[in-house]
């Protein structure tokens, strides 16, 4: 799906800027992926624009000497293997919540960043979207403790996790209703460009005191939806969430997990999410409905 604007580095730079990630032992360095004349390139970003990477940076990319102008599109600032969410990481005020994170799989192709449209699937006549912070791993872990763990965690991004719902999709497809059962809705988390994250990664910075915050607008540019909330309310910090997720599955440089939030909300065609969290930066994507078969009116 194309993206509504090409993503320039002066947004990219209100966005991802190194000004806005004040704790770390890189000073906040900030890495990209950006589309090239020779294909897509990781680089390091600066006021200055991007500064080619040689391969990517938690495989020791090496700054080429080329440096990318203004009017750099960037990509997904990382190609998963796999992209894991989260359920249950946050504090539930009513207590209700099981002892232990649970996750879910999506797949590569929900993959996508800031700019991209997001398609609704044909059974679907609407989507939710969640605001989450990313986790970008930068290391092979498996069977890790927490402190392996966070050595392997490269940095983090903004996430808008989406997906659809079991009662719209019964409703559409003319399924049983009634029928009880657990794998549609994972199934329904499996959508094209349903893992928006980035713009940029952030290495070396603190994920906590960070506010997380979503706005829908409608089709004429209404806010409908406001949400905000803190990465402090995470029940397991990221290192102890990469520690446990390794005990089921091995986790590769360049994968990407979304930790989860409190709340979800229902985006309609036509409605644009904006997603930030402070110092990290903002998603902005479109919510069309889908370009050839199955279009609703």
């Amino acid at each position: 799906m194309k993206r509504s604007h090409a993503i320039v580095c002066s947004l990219a730079l209100l966005f991802c800027g190194t000004a806005a990630s004040p704790q770390s032992s890189e000073k906040g360095a900030v890495f990209c992926r950006i589309s090239t004349a020779d294909g897509a390139r990781y680089a390091r970003q600066s006021l200055g624009g991007f500064h080619l990477l040689d391969k990517a940076p938690w495989a020791g990319g090496q700054e080429t000497g080329v440096l990318m102008a203004s009017n750099a599109v960037l990509l997904p600032p990382a190609e998963p293997r796999t992209i894991l969410g989260l359920a249950g990481a946050y504090v539930d005020p009513a207590g209700d919540l099981p002892p232990t994170i649970r996750w879910f799989a999506k797949s590569a192709s929900a993959a996508a960043t800031d700019g991209d449209e997001v398609a609704i699937p044909s059974v679907l006549s609407s989507l939710k979207v969640e605001a989450e912070l990313v986790l970008v791993i930068g290391k092979r872990v498996k069977e890790a403790d927490v402190a392996e763990s966070g050595a392997a965690i490269f940095g983090y991004a903004v996430g808008t996790e989406i997906f659809g719902s079991a009662e719209d999709y019964r409703e559409i497809t003319g399924d049983n209703p009634g029928r009880e059962e657990q794998m549609l809705a994972a199934g329904l988390k499996l959508g094209d460009k349903f893992a928006p994250f980035g713009p940029c990664i952030h290495a070396g910075v603190d994920w906590r005191r960070r506010d997380r915050s979503l706005v829908i607008r409608d089709a004429s540019g209404k806010v409908r939806v406001q949400y905000r909330n803190s990465t402090d309310g995470l029940r397991r910090s990221p290192a102890q969430i990469v520690a446990d997720l390794s005990k089921i599955m091995t986790l590769e440089p360049g994968d990407v997990i979304f930790t989860g939030t409190t709340e979800a909300f229902v985006v309609h065609p036509g409605e644009t999410v904006v997603t930030s969290i402070t110092g990290l930066g903002t998603l902005s994507n479109a919510i069309v409905r889908p370009q050839t078969g199955g279009n609703r009116e």
